[in-house]
């Protein structure tokens, strides 16, 4: 399996490449998914793109974000920059830019971020009809769904190593419509590493732990997939080194040199065993918790000991006592300072290995070449270079070789001499045929070596070769929604009465239960709202939903839904649309100006969808419960069940615009009763509410 590694700047670019990568992924300084990385300017692109092409490694530049209708030129212009310098594919989300692109640059190689939350079959055909060649897989998605994406012909990328997003596949709102920065556009504010309030305890309720399947290469091979990603661009080289050369090698000391640079939470598998829904939170420490040195023995003011251990000059720790964060420490000279009251039993946990950052500062992945280089006199010195793909190409140098007078060069002169290879990253293997007693100029020689290494070098990039796309934009091919009017969206018959359906055109259902779920018989066209996933046998319950004769049509939110029904569609708010769109839809909860789709009105909003059991076990619960920050704000917990469980965190306060700019309206009431929704359809709501980025701009 080919492995994806992250490259944050220039210095984990060289860190990922000298660890094993086989393919990079990077941003440009802007449409990218990690905003606050360093990222690479046009000229560093250049270089990046050089390097990594120089060893084979592949490069993937993250073009990842929504993209608003004012910058969908400049993104377009930033990706036939990067398709210029020779970058190997782009990462894409947005599906209005997708076309556009595929419109410029009709064989540049896409691919789907995670972000677009392929987590079915049925969403990867329709990646195929926008002409994209691999899907990076949400995280959530099960093995029996991977067998059957695999199946579809498309690649297929999957996380293996690094932190994991709470909300499903990235699909999040919480830092957008609490602050504007939108993780959707690469500004996360990490509101979910922060500390809430459940059921009357205070720890980290949405903070997950980090991903490791090291264990689960092999059986990720069985199950199809092509490449394995790395996450990690804000990540030290450190990471990025240790992380890549750990897959690459398959070391036995695995988990122990992958906590040595980050480990939240001691890591968890994800989603690809039977006990994952129960195993994804650490509520205890949002951070990194590295390694367990051992316990303390002694304490001397702030000087801390673990009897037998020795740290290194630059190591960083962590003190903890049952589970949770009592202090940092650091070395002075030979001895741990803490920076808190530590006593002795406190489990010491190094978080920075100062050993590890010197290696990889000095490694240096190299390639080998084998260099035969000829002297004879009057005649032009020679070497011919076996590249490492076993092709030769002959340089000359640029001096004659001359009879020696006194001291003649020797085989071991010019072997000390191409040795030098400190501007490029060989590891040449010499021979020298030198025929009688030469001479020859060092600084001449050295010239010679430097021609001689430049033209293999360009011969390596001109072998290089860039896989381009056959694949053709289609489209999305679907039967559109072409309704207009009022759309009101409730959870049952019991939110309804002959008054409230009088001043609507058609009801949407948003069922807690989709399999017990009962279409009721009313005097509207109705939708059904299709939930943003759909895993495993959720299929199965939620097609016999879509196909009961009641449903009109439905709401998607997922591109999944687009090929699994031939009823209408209306995209929904979790296709994240903030722009103008030739397909019907619902704007965006994000956006920050109205389009041509529906106006989402009013609705405690979903800022997340939850994969995991927030109780880490069942409890058979009534569905609905609550968390709450720090400031006192509350935010309900919603569930929704198919063949699995699954959990929305609402927003505190719902969003509420009284003065749409369009007649065609979006009212989200599923948790609503009779006499809020009256009070929403008259545009009489006197609660507390947001209006989310409308009177902000959107980051």
């Amino acid at each position: 399996m080919q492995i994806v590694a992250p490259a944050g700047n220039n210095s984990g670019l060289i860190a990922s490449i000298n660890g094993g990568a086989d393919a990079v992924y990077l941003g440009m300084p802007n449409f990218g998914a990690r905003a606050k990385a360093e990222n690479f300017d046009e000229q560093s692109l250049l270089s990046a793109i050089e390097l990594a092409h120089l060893y084979g490694v592949k490069v993937f530049v993250t073009l990842n974000t929504l993209i608003k209708d004012g910058e969908i030129k400049s993104a377009i212009d930033a990706a036939k920059l990067a398709y210029s310098l020779g970058a190997d594919a782009a990462i894409v989300q947005d599906i209005r830019f997708i076309k556009q692109l595929k419109q410029a640059l009709p064989d540049f190689a896409l691919h789907a971020s995670t972000q677009m939350g392929i987590h079915n079959a049925d969403g990867a055909r329709v990646l195929l009809d926008l002409g994209i060649a691999r899907a990076v897989l949400a995280r959530e998605t099960l093995p029996q769904d991977i067998i059957e994406i695999k199946q579809t012909g498309i690649e297929i990328e999957y996380f293996v190593q690094g932190a994991l997003c709470v909300s499903f596949s990235g699909n999040c709102y919480f830092s957008s419509l609490a602050s504007s920065y939108s993780g959707n556009r690469g500004k996360c504010m990490q509101l979910c590493r922060k500390p809430y309030y459940f059921n009357g305890k205070r720890g980290y309720f949405l903070s997950a732990k980090d991903l490791c399947l090291f264990d689960k290469l092999d059986y990720l091979a069985e199950l199809g997939v092509d490449a394995i990603k790395i996450e990690g661009r804000m990540r030290s080289d450190e990471y990025a080194y240790t992380a890549v050369s750990v897959y690459k090698n398959k070391s036995v000391n695995a988990k122990n040199a992958l906590k040595s640079v980050f480990n939240r939470g001691d890591y968890c598998d994800g989603y690809l065993s039977d006990g994952a829904p129960f195993n994804v939170i650490y509520p205890k420490i949002q951070g990194n918790i590295g390694i367990k040195v051992g316990k303390i023995t002694s304490v001397n003011g702030n000087y801390i000991s673990v009897k037998g251990f020795t740290p290194h000059k630059n190591d960083g720790f962590k003190v903890v006592r049952a589970g949770e964060e009592v202090c940092g420490a650091t070395v002075n000279g030979d001895k741990i300072v803490c920076d808190g009251r530590c006593k002795p039993g406190d489990e010491l946990r190094k978080t920075f290995d100062g050993s590890l950052s010197e290696k990889v500062k000095s490694v240096k992945r190299n390639i080998d070449m084998w260099v035969d280089i000829k002297l004879s006199c009057g005649e032009q010195p020679t070497a011919n270079v076996t590249l490492p793909d076993k092709s030769i190409i002959t340089v000359s140098g640029d001096f004659v070789v001359d009879q020696a007078r006194t001291r003649g060069i020797t085989r071991d002169d010019v072997v000390r001499v191409f040795n030098k290879t400190s501007d490029f990253p060989f590891t040449p293997n010499i021979t020298v045929d030198i025929k009688d007693e030469l001479f020859a100029q060092i600084a001449a020689l050295n010239e010679f070596r430097r021609k001689v290494y430049k033209t293999a070098k360009q011969a390596i990039l001109n072998g290089y070769t860039i896989k381009r796309s056959s694949l053709s934009y289609v489209g999305l091919r679907y039967n559109k929604f072409t309704g207009s009017g009022k759309i009101l969206m409730v959870e049952s018959e019991n939110q309804l009465t002959a008054e409230i359906l009088s001043k609507v055109d058609y009801v949407v259902f948003n069922p807690s239960n989709y399999e017990d779920f009962v279409i009721p018989d009313i005097d509207k066209p109705i939708l059904l709202n299709l939930p943003i996933t759909m895993r495993g046998d959720d299929r199965e319950i939620i097609l016999k939903a879509v196909n009961n004769p009641k449903v009109y049509g439905v709401v998607s939110n997922n591109l999944y839904s687009l090929s699994l029904t031939d009823k209408p569609i209306l995209l929904g708010t979790g296709h994240n649309i903030i722009g103008e769109c030739e397909y019907p839809h619902v704007t965006s909860i994000e956006a920050d100006s109205a389009s041509n789709g529906f106006t989402y009105v009013y609705g405690y909003a979903p800022v997340m969808t939850l994969c995991h059991c927030p109780y880490g076990k069942c409890v058979n619960c009534s569905g609905k419960d609550e968390l709450i920050d720090e400031n006192g704000r509350t935010f309900a917990l919603r569930r929704y069940k198919a063949a699995h469980c699954y959990w929305q965190l609402l927003n505190c306060v719902p969003s509420y615009q009284d003065k749409p700019k369009t007649t065609n309206l979006f009212f989200d009431c599923t948790t609503s009763d009779c006499n809020k929704i009256l009070a929403v359809l008259r545009f009489d709501y006197n609660g507390n509410y947001t209006r989310g980025n409308m009177n902000k701009v959107l980051k």
